[in-house]
């Protein structure tokens, strides 16, 4: 049983889970395994991920096409869109515009609450 595996069988709640997957950093050979997980723990990761390089690096100017898809998976439709605004502009006064728009700075428990119901969802549903 790996670290994702063990997360979700110890886990009794979307949050907990969530909460556990953001150990994912210390457990780095599980990443090979991802493609063999569902879209939903993958998005969850993937969301996981965005926030951890939001919080130290800021935004880049790249694409975020993946974070995109899970945020519409997920549900959390504002950051979605406001990620999408940069894929077709990149300049300075568009990153300013779309960082102050993003829940780390705005509505960060209700972006994490979207999550946790999400996992929620999603592990009862594989429950059946």
């Amino acid at each position: 049983m790996n670290y994702i595996d063990e997360a979700l069988s110890k886990s009794n709640s979307g949050e907990e889970f969530v909460q556990a997957l953001g150990d994912i950093y210390e457990h780095a050979e599980v990443r090979e395994q991802l493609p063999n997980y569902p879209k939903w723990i993958r998005n969850i990761i993937t969301v996981i991920d965005y926030d951890t390089e939001l919080a130290m690096d800021g935004l880049d100017f790249k694409s975020y096409r993946d974070v995109i898809d899970a945020l519409r998976d997920i549900g959390i439709f504002e950051e979605a869109d406001t990620l999408a605004m940069l894929e077709g502009d990149s300049s300075q006064e568009n990153g300013d515009l779309c960082y102050s728009k993003l829940s780390i700075n705005n509505n960060y428990e209700k972006f994490w609450d979207k999550v946790f119901q999400y996992a929620d969802e999603k592990m009862k549903c594989q429950e059946i």
